[in-house]
């Protein structure tokens, strides 16, 4: 109930502007009553509730009472331009499409139910000599060439270290620690368990097994 009540309030109080607004436009002939603003009413009309402005009515000079008011005054003082006049006659879009084939891959063009999925999986191409990201120098080509001299097999990060010369514990462990990472992650090393690496290296570099 008390819904329909504030509905029809609001509904109301429209109605009332705009009858304000055209009795406005009215006062002055030849203008366009699209020119009057709504909100320039409604600002009006809040003001004449809060500070009470305009709420008697004034008589004008013919001793008949004014019909514009304080917010039909606002209204003239802040018209809108007018319409601007239409310039070209009103087409319909042509519906077809400027672009002669617009479904290339094959799409449906209705939702399509799926069925099944196809994934093909690509094995990565094995390292070789001349690729130069797998150059052999400074602590890589080390590591590379103690990997190679344990048959590639997979070796802790220690173990790695002590054939380095480096400490097993503390930083320069921490640092050997996360440089394998680094190359665990860009694809130069397999990480076979926690700390545990091994990597396909070219022929050239793989011991020849024991006759």
């Amino acid at each position: 109930m008390g819904l329909n009540q504030e509905m029809w309030g609001l509904l109301t109080l429209y109605q009332a502007l705009r009858s304000v607004m055209v009795t406005a436009v009215e006062t002055m002939p030849g203008c366009d009553p699209d020119r009057a603003g709504f909100t320039v009413a409604l600002e009006a009309a809040r003001d004449t509730v809060v500070s009470l402005v305009g709420t008697t009515a004034v008589s004008g000079p013919s001793s008949r009472p004014d019909l514009v008011g304080h917010i039909g005054a606002r209204v003239l003082h802040a018209l809108l331009p007018g319409r601007r006049m239409r310039l070209s006659a009103r087409i319909v879009k042509c519906g077809t499409s400027r672009y002669n084939i617009w479904n290339r891959d094959g799409r449906p063009r209705d939702s399509t139910l799926i069925t099944a999925i196809e994934i093909t999986v690509h094995p990565p191409a094995l390292p070789s000599t001349q690729d130069p990201s797998r150059a052999l120098s400074g602590r890589w080509g080390q590591v590379c060439q103690i990997l190679a001299a344990n048959s590639n097999q997979a070796m802790h990060t220690r173990d790695i270290a002590r054939h380095l010369g480096l400490p097993t514990s503390g930083r320069p462990l921490s640092s050997l620690t996360a440089q394998l990472c680094y190359w665990a992650r860009n694809g130069r090393l397999i990480r076979t368990a926690p700390n545990t690496y091994k990597i396909t290296l070219p022929d050239t570099l793989t011991p020849p097994p024991n006759p």
